[in-house]
């Protein structure tokens, strides 16, 4: 006789087919325990401690390539005006209008540069475009880069020279002299237009022997004591602190792209420059104005 499996049968669960029992113990043992979750976390807070200063350090690598960007379009600005000004450089700024109007040096050169903020009145504020560094503290100031203060003549409010303008022919080694600097801010609304270039400001000590001509004028930089550094700004502050800040944060360079600041040298090309590699007497000594009367005195270079 043939046998036949009644439904009942074949559709009758299997023994231990949904074992309970079985699925609670395997639920427990894959949950975590409170050692294995702590030390999950302890690794995630030390990975975090390593990678987010390396994003850090990405992130202002790119803002120093961002502020190099500026600079360079701000020297190629300034070879621009030299070569269409009889090689002669331009005013670091100047009043007229007995006083009422005044012109700094990113006005002379926005013919080539058309970047940055303006007035109403078409002016350069000397703020936004190519003259603000993307890493500044205070971008509301202007001044961000500043100009080799033997560089370039500056005026009072009557119109009045300080000294002599200067042209290309003046400068002995432009591929070495830096004319505009990165620099740090000061402690008001508005920033010094140039840099300090005293001897002083930026070395301690000499090796050079005056009646052998042999040795070095550059020492070691105190332009990394001084200087390196931003003070608190205050937008509501005019003016700022002038003699606080003269041969300080706002007139000395500003190390702020991974210990690297951005400079324009004469003959236009724009560079890096690493703390501590700026050299007093070859990058920032210029034979022009006041320099050149201490050094016709005899006294200047120490």
């Amino acid at each position: 006789m043939k046998t036949t499996v009644s439904d009942a049968t074949m559709y009758r669960p299997a023994p231990n087919a949904f074992p309970e029992k079985t699925i609670g113990r395997s639920r427990r043992a894959s949950a975590f325990t409170l050692i294995e979750l702590l030390v999950v976390i302890a690794i995630i807070a030390i990975l975090a401690s390593i990678l987010f200063p390396v994003f850090a350090q990405a992130r202002e690598k790119a803002r120093g390539t961002s502020c190099l960007s500026n600079v360079r379009q701000i020297g190629m600005g300034i070879a621009q005006y030299v070569q269409d000004s009889d090689e002669t450089f331009p005013m670091g700024y100047y009043f007229m209008n007995g006083g009422s109007k005044f012109v700094p040096w990113g006005d002379m050169i926005r013919p080539y540069t058309k970047s940055g903020d303006v007035y109403s009145n078409g002016q350069s504020t000397m703020r936004g475009g190519i003259f603000t560094c993307p890493s500044t503290p205070a971008d509301f100031q202007d001044g961000n880069y500043g100009y080799n203060r033997d560089l370039m003549p500056q005026t009072d409010w009557t119109g009045k020279l300080d000294w002599d303008v200067v042209t290309l022919s003046d400068i002995p080694t432009p591929t070495d002299k830096i004319g505009f600097m990165d620099k740090g801010t000061s402690d008001g609304s508005q920033n010094a237009y140039y840099f300090v270039n005293e001897e002083w400001y930026w070395t301690d000590y000499i090796a050079y022997n005056a009646a052998t001509g042999t040795g070095t004028r550059d020492g070691m930089s105190l332009a990394l004591v001084n200087g390196d550094c931003d003070m608190k700004a205050d937008p509501n502050k005019t003016p700022p602190s002038w003699g606080v800040m003269y041969g300080s944060c706002a007139t000395l360079p500003r190390f702020r792209h991974t210990r690297t600041t951005n400079a324009i040298f004469l003959d236009g090309h724009a560079k890096a420059m690493t703390r501590g590699s700026i050299q007093w007497f070859k990058n920032i000594y210029l034979p022009v104005n006041q320099s050149k009367e201490w050094t016709r005195q005899g006294w200047y270079p120490y």
